[in-house]
């Protein structure tokens, strides 16, 4: 328990410290804005690109593990769909979002680094460009089935996903990274460095932006349904594929990263994506705000039992 507070700690100290900076006013929110996408199209990128990069493909690609972490975010999304089905369109899709959305990069990845080392980024980063793909094709139709009258613009709701998805800086980051170690190329020593540099600020700046857009007021009116989808998130869906990946012969930090990972609270993008499609947005700022607090036990608990 001890060791498994010393990595969690450093990580909350440092999103307590974003709060903070926003609560006296030294960010506001046009600057954690500005800082998100900083870290979502400048800084990121080179992390996940450099980290592949210098990690041989057969240890950084494991197939196995992301197939069971995705066809695991498939099942919970389309049971826990089915068991919401009689929510208000509104909330149906946000409610069933948010039993698996893992905040894998601005959350998960600085927990595994912590506990893990350096060396898991690599391997850390295919993982994540792998869910980011499931859990926007995901969200999209999850939020898109309880509207079935807006079916005229189904089309246009997938193309646009499909074209974020193709253009999401995390998804290029991970290209780059793949087509460098597959290629055998290094990265010039002159150009190696600055990428290191920039990589760098990536996951301080991740944790100080996640800090600094806690809203506590949105927690308010939706509490019960946010923190039973919540501690569903934290504990039940990690604790699938912890058993999958186990049956599986997985042992060490193979198995413990997948699950560090997707132990994470839910995104904040999932309410971003309620709010442009129609969903229950202040349910799904209340889910985010719920499972980063309920977070702050659970991710000491699954450390404690992994490590």
């Amino acid at each position: 328990m001890i060791t498994a507070l010393s990595h969690v700690l450093p990580v909350f100290i440092i999103i307590a410290l974003g709060y903070l900076l926003r609560i006296l006013g030294l960010l506001r929110e046009t600057t954690v804005t500005a800082l998100s996408r900083l870290v979502f199209y400048v800084a990121a990128p080179p992390l996940l690109m450099r980290s592949i990069a210098r990690t041989p493909f057969t240890s950084s690609v494991h197939l196995p593990t992301i197939g069971v972490v995705v066809a695991s975010s498939v099942i919970v999304a389309t049971l826990s769909y089915i068991a919401m089905r009689k929510a208000a369109p509104e909330r149906r899709g946000v409610l069933a979002q948010g039993t698996h959305r893992s905040n894998t990069f601005f959350f998960g990845l600085p927990v595994a680094v912590s506990a893990l080392g350096d060396a898991v980024v690599g391997q850390a980063a295919v993982l994540i460009g792998s869910v980011v793909i499931t859990y926007n094709l995901l969200g999209v139709l999850l939020l898109s089935l309880p509207h079935q009258n807006m079916s005229a613009r189904s089309l246009t709701v997938w193309t646009d996903a499909l074209k974020k998805i193709a253009l999401n800086p995390l998804i290029l980051g991970v290209a780059a990274g793949t087509l460098l170690s597959l290629s055998s190329v290094t990265i010039p020593p002159v150009l190696d460095r600055p990428v290191e540099m920039v990589g760098r600020t990536a996951l301080p700046l991740a944790l100080i932006c996640l800090g600094a857009g806690l809203d506590l007021g949105r927690l308010r009116a939706d509490v019960m349904p946010a923190l039973l989808v919540s501690a569903f998130k934290l504990t039940v869906y990690p604790a699938i594929i912890w058993f999958w990946l186990r049956e599986l012969g997985l042992s060490g930090p193979a198995l413990q990263l997948p699950v560090i990972l997707i132990a994470s609270p839910v995104a904040v993008v999932s309410f971003i994506m309620a709010r442009e499609m129609k969903g229950d947005e202040r349910l799904a700022g209340a889910i985010v705000i719920g499972s980063t607090l309920l977070s702050v036990f659970t991710t000491v608990g699954w450390l404690a039992f992994l490590l």
